[in-house]
């Protein structure tokens, strides 16, 4: 638990610069893909979330947490330092910036969750839910994937976190 966690202010810091850094790089370049083409974007550089995704797991190996609300708990610790202030708030906006890129996609594909599967928003997925493999744009069902004794990695364009 992050209670049980000691990190000193400077590693705290630290870690969230190069996240904060790291994910305005990986935005910026995601927004440029999307800019150049969208219909490639998609089906072949959405991968740049992945390195979004290595950054929130490098930032919370850093820190000794395994969950968003154990790291919350540790910069809350030291938010009365403005080095730790600033760059949780920046870390804030910028999170704020990749949902509203994610959202443009989505409008700019004019895919909405009603298109998709012809129902409201799911609470829960069915084995038998279509998805789209980005990587080579075939319709596979999520049941597909499961019972394979592998893990599984399902990447939400709209649902980063």
């Amino acid at each position: 638990m992050a209670e049980d966690v000691a990190v000193p202010a400077e590693t705290l810091t630290t870690s969230l610069t190069l996240l904060v850094n790291l994910s305005k790089i990986l935005l910026q370049n995601a927004k440029q893909e999307a800019e150049a083409s969208l219909e490639t974007f998609v089906p072949h550089k959405i991968t740049t979330l992945f390195g979004l995704i290595r950054a929130g797991a490098d930032f919370y190996r850093s820190l000794g947490v395994k969950k968003k609300s154990e790291a919350e708990a540790i910069w809350q610790k030291f938010y009365h330092h403005e080095a730790v202030r600033e760059q949780v708030e920046e870390l804030l906006q910028l999170e704020s910036e990749w949902d509203s890129f994610l959202q443009s996609v989505d409008k700019r594909l004019q895919v909405t969750d009603e298109q998709l599967s012809g129902q409201t928003t799911a609470d829960s997925l069915s084995p038998d839910c279509l998805l789209t493999d980005a990587r080579t744009e075939q319709s596979v069902t999520l049941g597909q994937f499961l019972g394979r004794g592998q893990t599984l990695l399902l990447v939400l364009i709209r649902h980063v976190g």
